[in-house]
């Protein structure tokens, strides 16, 4: 069964993670997506050398996938056995196809080996990279030059999607204005990715997400009470990314009843001012939320607190029949349980001090063992504050591994889940590795100027 975009072609003028974000999930679902890039390449490329192979990683999984292209669990190395998905090239991969798909059939085996000689990611595959441009065909153009001009054009001639995160205007100054682009290919699907949109006084800033993070006021609202922070992954990016892909699959949708395509914006901070709607219609109303860390703002017991082991336990008191059972049957306090005055979660935010004291005395003096036997007897809903290494061996991580040129990466799965067509994750591209079939299929017979 084909995949739901299988058919499509996307060119995307990309670089770093917005953009490169949508069109790794169009991939996902099929869609053929060339890559064009600058010949020094995306400079995401080059952010780190982290994206190592995982048979440098030795790792087990703790549980078989039903789905084709996925493993299950971050895995314990005190297994006995390893689930590892073994890349299969597909019989007859599509001429459409990213270089072809690789498709992940899942096999019991040994522990995998290190090999020292695979054990350092090559130049131009940073963890960001990896992540986000599985699947694409890469091409390199100089835009500069005619020859590269002419290809790109006829790419778009028969393309179904373009999507560009350029600076506002750049894409014009290279010779391809969007409403050109829209009169001469009308059902061509046009999606541009900025900063701050294609209007308006900041549209000609520089953006990158830990800028728009601070712009947007998210920085404000997270961190502890001494000073605003970052969130720990770049969420702006991400948002902008998912946004764009949302609209393209809903341009694409209405192409199909009316036969025209779309000219979409998406910023990364309008993606992020409406993540920020309920800060701020709070702040118009009144009361401007506060930073508190790893703790809720409006609702309470609701945070982190350390059990007499040195774990840290965040839990979620929802609602008052909820408190009522924490207190009687966690906390071991009947009285407090009926106590009129932290029988609601606004008296108990009246008196947040208070209320976390009296849940931070017994969780303090619980090993964490027995506190989160307790907390899921009674269906508090709870959780470990896990750093990034207990991730990799979390028994409910899903992860694929994907090819690159120095091995497979392995790295956490898409969220999505489907019983239809299986997924397919294709392999990272080296810079211009498919520029030379591109030029033949788009261009046969020509050859660059520069050459």
């Amino acid at each position: 069964m084909p995949l739901p975009l299988s058919g499509l072609l996307v060119v995307s003028l990309e670089q770093a993670v917005a953009a490169p974000m949508c069109t790794c999930r169009l991939a996902d679902a099929g869609a053929r997506v060339i890559k064009v890039e600058r010949p020094e390449g995306d400079f995401a490329r080059y952010y780190d050398k982290l994206a190592v192979p995982h048979t440098c990683v030795p790792r087990t999984r703790s549980a078989p996938s039903p789905l084709v292209g996925e493993g299950w669990g971050g895995g314990s190395l005190l297994s006995r056995e390893t689930s590892h998905l073994t890349p299969t090239p597909t019989p007859n991969p599509s001429p459409q196809g990213g270089g072809g798909r690789t498709e992940f059939v899942e096999r019991k085996h040994a522990e995998l080996p290190a090999s020292a000689s695979a054990c350092s990611a090559p130049e131009g595959q940073s963890a960001y990279f990896v992540w986000l441009n599985r699947g694409k065909e890469s091409l390199v153009l100089d835009l500069a030059h005619a020859d590269d001009k002419a290809l790109l054009a006829a790419i778009l001639a028969k393309a179904d999607v373009f999507v560009q995160n350029l600076k506002p205007g750049a894409i014009a100054k290279l010779g391809f204005p969007l409403h050109d682009l829209r009169r001469a290919h009308p059902r061509l699907v046009i999606c541009s990715i900025s900063g701050y949109g294609e209007e308006g006084p900041y549209a000609q800033r520089k953006a990158y997400d830990m800028l728009v993070q601070a712009e947007s006021g998210l920085a404000s609202v997270t961190g502890g009470s001494e000073a605003p922070a970052r969130v720990g992954v770049s969420v702006c990016d991400i948002a902008a990314g998912m946004n764009a892909y949302e609209a393209i699959l809903e341009a694409l949708y209405a192409r199909e009843k009316t036969g025209d395509g779309a000219a979409i914006s998406i910023s990364m901070f309008d993606a992020m001012a409406e993540w920020m709607a309920v800060p701020l219609i709070q702040y118009e109303g009144g009361a401007p939320p506060k930073r508190i860390g790893l703790a809720h703002t409006s609702i309470a017991p609701y945070g982190a607190f350390k059990t007499k082991d040195g774990a840290d336990i965040l839990i979620s008191i929802q609602s008052d029949r909820e408190w009522r059972v924490l207190a009687e049957r966690v906390l071991g306090d009947k009285a407090l349980a009926a106590d009129p005055a932290f029988a609601t979660n606004v008296a108990r935010i009246v008196r947040r001090g208070e209320t976390d004291a009296r849940v931070a005395a017994v969780f303090g003096a619980t090993d964490e063992a027995a506190l989160t036997r307790k907390l899921a007897e009674n269906d508090i809903a709870f959780a470990r504050v896990n750093a990034t290494g207990d991730l990799a061996s979390h028994p409910q991580l899903r992860r694929i591994d994907v090819t690159t040129s120095s091995g497979a990466v392995s790295y956490p799965a898409p969220p999505a889940r489907s019983d239809a067509a299986p997924r397919r994750y294709g392999a990272v591209p080296s810079l211009g590795e498919h520029s030379a079939k591109i030029r033949a299929e788009f261009l046969p017979g020509a050859k660059p100027s520069r050459e």
